[in-house]
């Protein structure tokens, strides 16, 4: 690999002065006097720094030496700017576009410092010592890379060009150096301090069959480090896997992620040698550890941003989303609009409560906003207002013609974003063909306390006809009694099957019970010691 039309390292001047700078003490006062209480002048200051850093001449060795000492700076200040991408969900402002700018092109330029020592390395024949710094600066240089791929899934736009050639070419580098398995320090990992180039190849390659447009954005950084328990159970092999049934394969030549083979499509019309499989045999372990690697507690949809007490754990829900998607099975909508008619459609359940409750359409309210039929799973539509959807965000949308009471319900399961503007299209996950507006409180509440506002819906199966209902309390729990009101009636019910369907929706089976069989609870009273 000799160049990289995307890590583009700039014309290196001779500063003396410039350079000594970068002397380790001044280097680490520089550290200690940043305002990291000041999080975007801190970004600035440290934008300004790599910009110097990556456009003066100096040793390989010191300049590696500069950007591992900057590396925890590095990852507070890209990890800040991160997490105010993933606050809202999309489509995104003018804010938040400046901050992804921002984090892009510190990330880019870090990165464009290590591309750097790698070229100055590897330009001549490479001794003993100076392996053990080519290995980590290919395999730093493979990171930077990533988490420039990361911030772009998070923001559902395209990866920049020339990004996974170049991933692919280091790879190939790193093996043709005998360099692809050499371990290095790696203080950025939750499981491991040590990883390896091919480590670090690995969980892009993994994190990119995830199909991203249908992860959550908190969930691409969470799924990244979660790769480091399993990537061993991936192998890179140099011939089809005789094991597997659908092939996965890398185009090592082509600017591309590793992509399934699927419809037959088995062999592909460049050489062999420019192509490499990804054997996901050994997954099936992962599988068999499932009680080990999810959090029983953790819901998938509980909340836009991460629970940073439980993150080495997935949810039971996303670990099955990966799974599945490991298998070569893309995350898709219901088929529910081959009509290709236009929809109303209105977002979250307090909406979709006082639509059906009132009766009234919502277009000139803003309850609703029509959306374009994009294909037989998805709707698009141009939002007006910011960060009003995302991947768990409850649904509901009716035709045109059709009563505002006539509404189906569903959830958003992927989500993109084809001109980086405010259209979306999204595919949603259909729950119900007709939804309806109940209320609730507690079975002891008074008569005139709060009602809360739900939604009901029922299916029948093979036991029969069942009611479930949507709330956006997380607080019930299974065996739950409350008392239901519906119409001119109210009736006592008792909750079964808790399910986290949606961002901060949950799903009970519900069932109605008589007054006179409901068992008496007694009222919690307070300490009376104090």
């Amino acid at each position: 690999m000799k160049n990289s039309f995307f890590l583009v390292i700039p014309q290196q001047k001779n500063d003396p002065q410039l350079s000594a700078s970068f002397t380790d003490d001044a280097l680490r006062q520089w550290i200690t006097e940043l305002p990291t209480a000041n999080p975007g002048l801190a970004a600035r200051l440290f934008y300004e720094l790599l910009g110097e850093l990556i456009s003066v001449e100096m040793p390989a060795a010191k300049r590696l030496h500069a950007l591992e000492l900057l590396r925890d700076s590095f990852y507070l200040i890209d990890d800040y700017l991160r997490s105010r991408l993933i606050k809202f969900g999309f489509p995104k402002g003018e804010s938040e576009k400046k901050i992804f700018g921002l984090a892009c092109a510190i990330e880019r330029q870090f990165t464009i410092g290590y591309w750097s020592v790698v070229k100055d390395l590897t330009r001549r024949e490479i001794g003993w010592l100076q392996g053990k710094s080519t290995a980590l600066a290919i395999q730093r240089t493979i990171r930077g890379l990533s988490r420039i791929v990361i911030s772009h899934y998070m923001m559902s736009y395209p990866v920049p060009d020339w990004i996974w050639i170049d991933l692919h070419s280091l790879y190939k580098l790193a093996v043709k150096l005998d360099k692809a398995g050499s371990k290095v320090a790696d203080q950025g990992g939750i499981f491991s301090k040590l990883s390896s180039v091919e480590d670090s190849y690995k969980q892009i390659l993994l994190l990119s069959l995830a199909y991203p447009s249908g992860l959550m954005q908190k969930e691409f950084q969470l799924v990244y480090e979660f790769l480091e328990k399993i990537s061993d159970f991936l192998q890179i092999e140099t011939k089809p896997v005789a094991e597997q049934a659908v092939q996965c394969a890398i185009l090592m030549d082509e600017d591309l992620p590793p992509a399934f083979l699927l419809g037959g499509t088995q062999t592909d019309r460049r050489s062999d040698s420019a192509m490499l499989y990804l054997n996901l045999t050994k997954l099936g372990k992962v599988i068999k550890q499932a009680d080990k690697l999810c959090s029983k507690e953790e819901a998938r949809f509980s909340s836009l941003e991460v629970d940073k007490n439980n993150h080495q754990k997935l949810s039971a829900e996303l670990f099955d989303y990966l799974m599945q998607r490991w298998q070569g099975k893309e995350p898709q909508g219901t088929v529910y609009f081959a009509d290709r008619l236009d929809r109303y459609v209105a977002i979250g359940l307090e909406t979709t409560y006082d639509l059906l409750e009132t009766g009234r359409p919502g277009l000139e309210t803003g309850l609703e906003i029509r959306a374009e039929t994009d294909s037989e799973r998805a709707l698009s539509c141009n939002f007006h207002k910011e960060g009003v959807l995302s991947i768990g965000s409850l649904v509901s949308f009716r035709k045109i013609d059709a009563m505002p009471q006539q509404r189906s319900l569903g959830v958003v399961c992927k989500i993109l974003l084809p001109k980086q503007d405010s259209k979306l299209i999204f595919e949603v996950m259909v729950i119900a063909a007709q939804a309806f507006p109940v209320a609730y409180q507690a079975l002891e509440a008074d008569t005139d306390a709060e009602r809360k506002k739900a939604l009901i819906y029922g299916i029948r199966d093979n036991e029969g006809e069942k009611s479930f209902i949507i709330m956006d309390s997380f607080r019930l729990k299974d065996g739950d009694l409350l008392r239901m009101f519906m119409g001119h009636e109210n009736f006592p019910i008792i909750l079964n099957g808790r399910r986290n369907i949606g961002l901060g929706y949950w799903q009970f089976e519900c069932r109605r019970i008589l007054d006179d069989v409901v068992p008496t609870q007694n009222k919690k009273k307070g300490y009376d010691f104090i």
